[in-house]
């Protein structure tokens, strides 16, 4: 597994830091980002996960990690899902990309949900990453105002 891009634990990166790892991948993050805060209102929480991971964006709903954003030093985009069990029956495996198929079918069931770490290769990848995370928390009726970020 690759390692994160940014592992300084004192210096939370910002999204220029984040343009010169990712260049034109920026793309993926940030469709994900608008995704969470028109959809959902959040803003990501920057969050150090450790020495090998470093910092990550989280975007959490009550309580609740919805989605997990890392750079990884070889300038790739990996977005951390985790589906509970109470969801998998609504999952039709074969509606999903082979990428995110072949992450379903090789993600461990544990008791608190199958994690699936998926490296954001493409639009269908993308697509397939805000559909599951519409599963696992459906999206509120009305639009929602943006939750203020945490510190930065």
């Amino acid at each position: 597994m690759t390692t994160g891009a940014f592992l300084d634990p004192a210096t939370a990166p910002t999204h220029e830091d984040l343009g010169r790892v990712l260049g034109p991948r920026i793309s993926s993050w940030d469709r994900l980002v608008e995704f969470m805060a028109t959809t959902y209102g959040l803003d990501g929480e920057p969050i150090h996960f450790g020495r090998e991971s470093g910092w990550s964006l989280r975007f959490r709903r009550s309580g609740r990690a919805l989605l997990t954003l890392t750079a990884m030093a070889d300038g790739s985009v990996h977005a951390l899902v985790v589906i509970g069990p109470s969801a998998w029956g609504a999952i039709d495996a074969d509606s999903l990309s082979p990428a995110v198929r072949a992450a379903w079918d090789a993600a461990h069931p544990y008791p608190d949900g199958r994690w699936l770490w998926l490296p954001l290769t493409g639009d269908e990848v993308i697509a397939d990453v805000e559909r599951l995370v519409a599963l696992k928390s459906p999206p509120p009726r009305r639009p929602r105002a943006r939750t203020a970020a945490k510190s930065r």
